[in-house]
């Protein structure tokens, strides 16, 4: 499979609905967006969060997964909204 089959397979698997997204992201075309795979490395390495579904919600990326609880002593089921460019938190909800 070529490298840009590989790709489009990737983004298909991982890409969401067109819908509006629940949080501010930049209205940027997706040239400019941190691509699939090194932005789950950020979600996983620098944010620490275990990741159950990832897509893209309008202008965002999005997961659905587990955190650490604010305290450390807990992991709880988390939906955050990241900007695609810069991989910053713009929207993080915590399933009570």
């Amino acid at each position: 499979m070529t490298h840009l089959k590989l790709l489009a397979a990737l983004a298909a698997m991982f890409a969401g609905t067109a819908a509006q997204a629940a949080a501010n992201c930049p209205d940027v075309p997706q040239e400019r967006w941190v691509h699939v795979l090194d932005m789950q490395k950020k979600i996983v390495n620098e944010y620490g969060f275990a990741i159950k579904k990832f897509q893209t919600d309008g202008h965002c990326y999005e997961i659905y997964g587990w955190g650490l609880s604010a305290d450390g002593k807990k992991f709880e089921k988390i939906e955050v909204y990241f900007n695609p460019v810069t991989g910053e938190i713009v929207k993080k909800k915590v399933e009570d």
